[in-house]
């Protein structure tokens, strides 16, 4: 995908059963999506995911799909242009990141102080090298203990200046269907502080902007922009929470969305 020289919109997508279908079965639709992205010259486009760099190339790579302007992954903690064919790195964006003092033993002393108090979370492996954030699941028992629980997650998390998102895990992207996903990140990362990060450095008109997801820890990303947008197979809990929804599911939900930016 051509790098825009000049940027006037900006459009971020979740990756996982938002842009990317796991059950790999939307290729027409994959391909619409991309002759779109690939005539609009002044359009940045990009993945904002809660996954790693590796499962998200893994994935592109697997599908041959063309890699977006930009991914940022790990919650928005790392972000990646591709520009001709090169791979760079935005050392800005994690020098935001660093001066706040940021360590992984913070996120690793919420863990132990949360245990303490007999609130058990496990680790995601695929995630234990981020830089930046730390993944775990947590297991349901009821709604009123879970939410009861969630406050001290929350409330723990806020007194060591970190970010905590919480959300009901998808099965249809490998997690366990009785987990939540509890994401931890300094309090300036984040898909929506990508989105403030992206409009900021390229000057965009804040009409000019869109984002699309499928669950419940993209809601900020979607009110983060002028345009944000579930996708039409996102999870009851995101639709419960966000009212703006696509007719369709996945890319073909993307581009209806953008298709009606020049009618």
């Amino acid at each position: 995908m051509l790098f825009p020289e000049s940027i006037r919109t900006l459009v971020c997508s979740d990756f996982d059963e938002t842009y990317f279908a796991h059950d790999r079965n939307n290729a027409k639709d994959v391909k619409a999506l991309m002759d779109y992205l690939n005539k609009e010259r002044h359009l940045l486009f990009g993945i904002v995911s809660a996954s790693t760099l590796d499962m998200i190339k893994g994935c592109l790579d697997e599908m041959e799909m063309e890699y977006p302007h930009f991914i940022a992954c790990n919650s928005g903690t790392e972000l990646y242009y591709y520009k001709d064919g090169e791979e760079i790195y935005d050392l800005d964006y994690e020098k935001m990141l660093m001066q706040q003092g940021f360590t992984k033993s913070t996120i690793l002393d919420v863990e132990k102080s949360l245990a303490d108090r007999d609130i058990q979370l496990m680790v995601q492996e695929l995630f234990v090298d981020a830089p930046f954030s730390r993944n775990y699941y947590y297991r349901e028992t009821n709604r009123e203990e879970d939410e009861r629980r969630f406050q001290q997650i929350r409330a723990t998390a806020e007194a060591q200046h970190l970010i905590v998102n919480i959300s009901k895990c998808n099965p249809l992207i490998g997690d366990p269907a009785d987990c939540y996903d509890v994401d931890f990140f300094p309090e300036s990362a984040g898909k929506d502080a990508i989105v403030r990060y992206l409009i900021q450095k390229y000057d965009i008109d804040f009409d000019e902007t869109y984002a699309f997801g499928d669950s419940g820890n993209d809601i900020k990303m979607l009110n983060a922009v002028k345009h944000g947008y579930l996708v039409s197979n996102a999870t009851a809990e995101a639709k419960e929470r966000h009212l703006k929804h696509a007719d369709f599911p996945y890319n073909k939900g993307i581009l209806s969305i953008l298709e009606r930016r020049s009618e």
